[in-house]
């Protein structure tokens, strides 16, 4: 199985970084006011600089816990496509074949590779190859109902989880999605960069697990692919 599916080892890490920050926070209010509480007679001051307290800790952790947000929300997504990258992505389908397993729901994933893609990146340069996936992300992005997930996995592999859906419609909109990428054509500088990608598709129910899952999609992907090149061989040698 391709590497871009093993597991993702990272945990992020930012996340984890902030909740010692708000604990921090608690202690060093409950230390002022005890304080606070020990200086003072006026039992009235001691309930004034509680309630203070109280609303600089509501304010300070809600900002806290918009930047934790923030950051798993990065942790999560692809900075060049603004798709969700590959931890996230199996987040998602971790979620959903949960989710199936309790309401016996059924989806397809979709693995989808780039064809001669490497080309690309050693004869214009990385940024034309960086053009390339942005307007791959794009399309694929804007292509899926709300409730799908699409991403980018890495490098010049992608994703699209069809949630809640039979696999007989799932799979006609995953093969119009991939006639739709290649038929794209990326413009840079004077030149029109031909799409070309393969896609292996896998059915889900609610006994699937994810590594089978993971992969099907994998081989039924590179299986689409060795069947290309030979169609291509076979036109060649006519």
């Amino acid at each position: 199985m391709g590497q871009i599916f093993q597991d993702d080892p990272t945990t992020g890490g930012q996340s984890e970084s902030i909740h010692p920050v708000i604990d921090t926070l608690e202690m060093r209010l409950r230390c002022e006011l005890l304080r606070e509480a020990q200086e003072s007679v006026d039992p009235n001051t001691v309930v004034v600089k509680a309630l203070e307290y109280a609303a600089e800790a509501e304010q300070r952790i809600a900002a806290l816990n918009a930047r934790v947000r923030t950051l798993e929300s990065l942790a999560k997504t692809d900075e060049l496509t603004g798709l969700l990258n590959r931890r996230g992505f199996y987040d998602a389908v971790r979620r959903e074949l949960q989710t199936s397993a309790r309401h016996q729901e059924t989806g397809v994933l979709a693995y989808i590779d780039l064809d001669d893609f490497k080309p690309i990146n050693d004869t214009l340069g990385h940024a034309a190859g960086d053009e390339v996936l942005r307007v791959v992300g794009r399309q694929l992005g804007t292509n899926i109902r709300a409730t799908d997930f699409a991403a980018r996995l890495g490098g010049d592999e992608f994703a699209v989880l069809f949630v809640r859906a039979d696999h007989i419609p799932a799979r006609d909109r995953a093969r119009a999605m991939l006639e739709e990428l290649n038929s794209l054509r990326v413009s840079w500088k004077r030149q029109k960069l031909q799409v070309h990608a393969s896609m292996g598709l896998a059915n889900y129910t609610g006994d699937t697990a994810f590594e089978e899952l993971l992969a099907q999609s994998d081989r039924a992907m590179y299986r689409e692919k060795r069947k290309e090149r030979e169609r291509q061989s076979a036109l060649t040698d006519l």
